[in-house]
């Protein structure tokens, strides 16, 4: 299935060498299908072409998926993201990529990036959003594209719509999983492994619900909620720098962040970095659900030991399409939309998605992967019609 899907590779690789320090990106765009392609660009050590094309086909089946008639895309570079030079590396790499986003490619917030420092290097180049190519697709004037773009700024939570939705959608896609376990949410208990943007939106909004986060985890730590008890999230939110849990007094007992997916828990949520779910974590969790927020988190390999566990697995290309699901939202309707109304839009699609993959996986018996490759297969190209909204309009 993924053959079929994936055949003939990437349609443009942009393959970009620094000409000051010597770090490589890329830009891949899997498919011109579509008016409009669509994917976050990182900031990674040891960033490869090949994982950015797996990123980019990855982005191009949530596209399929969810209903949106774009395809997949994906950007990067191989660079620490901690060093001092970062903005002005980002700011030489844009230079590559520039042509693409004024057209055809709409780039989005992704590992080790925000939206406000990637607008602002945008800004240098005359772009007045990394977003740009939404409104040529879609056909909006510029004022009317400016006034749909300033929504992702308007407060959502503890924070904006831009940097909540993509942590709503997992949120969204977490309940989902919980609904079709019969669980109700009052009394359901989620780990999540990671606390940047994704798994923080993701706790924030859990946590609202009345969702019982036990432990979290970020790249130094595990922290876990007292035998019984929860985690003060919103107070551990609003400590929080740079991704990291805050050390706090009576917030919980800390550990080794390698052993989260020993916590007992009804959903695990792995939200940091890609293959951190192996074998050996699948074989020994107890969880009755895991719910894949990082892209390609968990290994074939450790899907398989999940299936044959009876521990049910919402793929990345359907708990990580909160971010296109948004974008859905806020650019689909024939008027601007509240914030409410974008979240709203994402959390019903997103739970529409989660029943329809784990039905069929139930009825079938196939994993839940391969039942959302399927969905993907039987989605129809629209290469005429806009990205967002009804057909034909």
């Amino acid at each position: 299935m993924l053959r079929r899907l994936s055949s003939g590779g990437p349609e443009v690789v942009v393959e970009y060498t620094d000409p000051v320090e010597g770090f490589r990106g890329w830009l891949v765009i899997d498919a011109l299908t579509h008016r409009l392609c669509a994917g976050g660009l990182r900031v990674q050590k040891g960033l490869t072409r090949e994982c950015i094309t797996l990123l980019a086909r990855n982005m191009t089946l949530k596209m399929r998926i969810a209903g949106i008639r774009a395809d997949g895309a994906k950007s990067g570079i191989d660079y620490d993201p901690l060093s001092p030079g970062k903005d002005q590396a980002l700011e030489r790499f844009f230079r590559a990529i520039v042509p693409f986003m004024k057209d055809r490619y709409s780039v989005g917030p992704d590992l080790n990036t925000t939206m406000p420092e990637l607008n602002a290097i945008a800004a240098r180049f005359g772009l007045p959003s990394i977003k740009i190519a939404v409104a040529r697709a879609q056909g909006f004037s510029d004022e009317e594209f400016a006034s749909r773009i300033a929504i992702l700024s308007r407060p959502a939570g503890q924070n904006t719509l831009a940097s909540l939705r993509s942590g709503a959608g997992l949120a969204y896609a977490c309940l989902g999983a919980l609904d079709f376990l019969g669980i109700p949410s009052a009394k359901a208990r989620v780990a999540i492994q990671g606390f940047g943007g994704l798994a923080g939106g993701a706790a924030w909004v859990l946590n609202q619900v009345g969702v019982k986060i036990v432990a979290v985890s970020d790249r130094q730590k595990m922290l876990r909620a007292d035998d019984g008890g929860r985690l003060d999230v919103e107070s551990l939110l609003s400590h929080s720098r740079n991704g990291l849990i805050p050390l706090v007094d009576n917030h919980g007992i800390l550990g080794e962040n390698s052993r989260i997916h020993e916590v007992d828990c009804d959903v695990f949520v792995p939200a940091a970095m890609e293959k951190t779910v192996m074998e050996k974590e699948a074989a020994n969790m107890t969880a009755r659900a895991v719910v894949c927020g990082a892209n390609l988190a968990v290994t074939p390999e450790a899907e398989a030991i999940l299936h044959q566990r009876g521990i049910m697995l919402v793929p990345d290309m359907v708990a990580g399409c909160g971010g296109s699901l948004s974008m859905a939202g806020l650019f689909g309707p024939g008027t601007p939309p509240e914030v409410q109304e974008v979240l709203d839009f994402v959390d019903e699609n997103m739970r529409d998605m989660v029943n329809r993959v784990c039905s069929r996986s139930s009825i079938t018996g196939v994993s839940p992967r391969e039942a959302a490759l399927q969905l993907c297969e039987e989605a129809p190209l629209m290469p005429g019609e806009k990205p967002y909204g009804p057909l034909g309009a």
